[in-house]
């Protein structure tokens, strides 16, 4: 990686989206590099042409968890390869040892796929904590102070929210966990490959995520970290070979793996994990530092646009407090109004009744404008 600043116009060429559509629903699907179709392409090679020797290769694994770990900063012992966030999730509620009687601590502007796993617990008698929106569209320090007590075994939040798209607080999260004795799990899907802070940095105890947004991957390949020291605590809820320290199914005694594997069970993702060590090897030569800036840089000018041309911005100012997410209230239910801009090839999502626009280092200013310009002219 060059410390120069890259050359967006040149690496926006490498997303065939940007040709036809103004793509600013990356926090939906991201828009996909011209890389992900070559390592495809490589590895339905190895299939035809070396009998899937390569193609169906642990090897090839490990390869992806090494790349992984590199561009996001983490130790590869403590990285799983999953599925998507739901099942590194469900791994964790599942595998902490929940007990009646004890609670979890999540707002109200968790996405479904980190809200249902932990409510699912509530039949055993666990009990769900809800921390409120404030009037900023925030979840300050002070709402989970006053929820949490000796009770509360985890705090589980977004890095960034899906919706109004507001980034945690995670230092601060993470230090009012540790004097409380709870752990802090993360939703990392809408942060990763765009913030520039690595994984084992961040004070989280654990941290989930998909692949196919911002780490330009496949669907069907994620990523799940666990802090090294809690690894041991966490029973899986699946096992099978790839979990134990061998393969030996007749040993006398089967032992799960002392890091990150004990997460994994049967044949892993083969493709999706080839084409995530691809994403993650653009964005390692392109540089996090770089993908924040030029992300900081067009939200700010899609939040300043919009609000110069009267539109009502929900998501905070600040860059501390949010990161590619920009939501609009238009006043009226956004359905309608993206089903509409879809028409026109412009891409952006409604979210809980309101517009959301995403923005990454493949948009430019000229997207911004013509999203805004298509937007006033439905008013």
């Amino acid at each position: 990686m060059s410390n120069a600043t890259p050359d967006w116009a040149s690496l926006r060429k490498l997303f065939p989206a940007t040709d036809t559509h103004v793509y600013l629903d990356g926090a939906n699907k991201g828009a996909l590099p011209r890389c992900v179709e070559e390592a495809t392409q490589d590895w339905l090679r190895m299939v035809y042409e070396e009998a899937g020797v390569g193609a169906f290769s642990m090897d090839e694994i490990e390869r992806t968890r090494e790349a992984i770990a590199a561009t996001l900063g983490a130790p590869s012992e403590c990285i799983a390869l999953t599925k998507n966030t739901s099942e590194g999730i469900n791994i964790l509620a599942q595998g902490i040892g929940l007990k009646a009687g004890e609670n979890i601590i999540l707002s109200r502007g968790e996405h479904e796929n980190n809200t249902f796993p932990w409510r699912h617990l509530e039949s055993r008698g666990v009990e769900i904590r809800w921390v409120e929106e404030d009037e900023h569209n925030t979840y300050p320090l002070d709402a989970y102070e006053k929820l949490i007590d000796g009770q509360t075994r985890v705090v589980t939040v977004a890095w960034v929210t899906y919706g109004v798209g507001y980034r945690a607080d995670l230092a601060a999260l993470s230090e009012l966990c540790r004097s409380r004795d709870a752990l802090l799990f993360v939703d990392g899907v809408q942060g990763v490959g765009i913030l520039n802070h690595p994984i084992s940095e961040l004070g989280v105890d654990a941290l989930s995520a998909g692949g196919h947004k911002a780490m330009f991957s496949l669907a069907g390949a994620g990523f799940l970290y666990v802090r090294k020291e809690l690894i041991a605590e966490i029973d899986p809820p699946y096992a099978a070979k790839f979990s134990f320290t061998s393969n030996d199914r007749m040993r006398e005694k089967v032992e799960l793996s002392a890091d990150a594997h004990r997460f994994e069970y049967g044949n892993p993702n083969y493709l999706g994990t080839y084409v995530q060590r691809r994403g993650a090897e653009f964005i390692q030569s392109i540089g996090l530092e770089h993908i924040e800036g030029r992300v900081q840089e067009l939200s700010t000018f899609l939040m300043e646009s919009a609000l110069q041309r009267g539109h009502a911005v929900r998501t905070p100012r600040e860059w501390h407090q949010r990161a590619g997410i920009v939501s609009l209230d238009m006043g009226r239910d956004a359905g309608s109004i993206a089903d509409t801009l879809a028409e026109k090839n412009i891409r952006v999502s409604n979210k809980d009744g309101h517009l959301r626009a995403t923005v990454h280092f493949y948009n430019n200013e000229e997207d911004i404008v013509r999203f805004l310009d298509a937007l006033d002219s439905l008013r």
